[in-house]
């Protein structure tokens, strides 16, 4: 086997890929060929701000991604069992590719090939907001995850001076929040931007990363969409209302509206925990343009 030591690799530990992974994972992929298969190849990939994630090439010449339950997945709060759930009730329905085995150490799920939507140069608003209303419909089979839960997660990881700096919007933040009345409990993708959509070679568009998928309102997926595709709300609400035959299109613009702040406060926590965990500077530099941005908002 050919192990690529990129950048990437790098962050991973050696308990991420060692011969006892290596052997489940080809007892995994044998059971899914049907016929014994060894890993050949094994490379970092570089994309997603989450994982540090690896693509491996085995001896029947496929492709799969092995996402591990890495240090990056306890600090995110990601749950790769919840995840496989998700990805698999959306393949059922055309929408993903099913994960190929669920293991103790991480999940592996199929290499989709083709290109990146946000790489596409046709305008791709339409192709997401059916993406999105399809998700939306699909049946609520999945774990309700408390999203307040996993943001007070975040918080715990952080410092006391960044607390005590977040405290100055925190408060403005859930005063916005829509009441609990009129929430549409649906399957929610939670970062279904176009970085995480891949356009097949016979035109097929599949959702990959399905790490924060979760049973929640449905508003705030529209709001944290908007935000990962930096997009204007009232034209989403008009198309996504009108896919889903909503006559009630104001009161659904007024709720997305009112989780658009706790959308950006998520956003803000989450990169300071990347910061913490990469020192990279543009996860704090992400994290310092959201607060002043909040801040600006709660100033009026």
């Amino acid at each position: 086997m050919v192990l690529s030591r990129g950048k990437g690799l790098n962050r991973l530990s050696v308990n991420d890929w060692a011969p006892a992974l290596e052997a489940k994972l080809n007892t995994e992929l044998s059971r899914y060929y049907a016929q014994p298969t060894q890993i050949t190849a094994v490379e970092p990939l570089e994309a997603g701000l989450t994982n540090r994630c690896l693509r491996l090439t085995d001896s029947q010449g496929g492709l799969a991604v092995w996402r591990p339950n890495s240090e990056a997945v306890r600090a995110f709060d990601i749950d790769r069992s919840r995840e496989a759930s998700a990805q698999s009730l959306v393949a059922n329905h055309g929408l993903a590719r099913q994960p190929v085995a669920l293991l103790d150490e991480g999940l592996l799920v199929p290499w989709v090939p083709g290109q990146p939507l946000d790489q596409c140069n046709d305008d791709h608003t339409a192709i997401l907001i059916d993406l999105l209303a399809r998700i939306h419909q699909l049946p609520v089979e999945i774990e309700t995850a408390s999203v307040d839960a996993q943001c007070q997660h975040y918080e715990r990881q952080l410092s006391l001076t960044c607390k005590q700096q977040l405290e100055e919007v925190k408060g403005w933040v859930n005063a916005q929040r829509p009441a609990a009345e009129g929430e549409k409990r649906v399957v929610c993708h939670m970062d279904l931007g176009a970085y995480n959509i891949v356009i097949t070679p016979t035109r097929e568009a599949v959702v990959l990363d399905w790490e924060y998928a979760r049973t929640a309102d449905a508003h705030l997926d529209i709001a944290l969409f908007c935000r990962a595709n930096a997009l204007q709300p009232d034209a989403v609400i008009e198309t996504y209302c009108a896919q889903q035959q909503i006559k009630a299109t104001e009161a659904v613009r007024r709720r997305v509206l009112a989780w658009l702040p706790f959308a950006d406060y998520l956003a803000l926590c989450w990169y300071e925990v990347g910061a913490n965990l990469y020192r990279l500077p543009a996860y704090k530099e992400a994290a310092n343009q959201l607060f002043e941005q909040l801040a600006a908002q709660r100033r009026g």
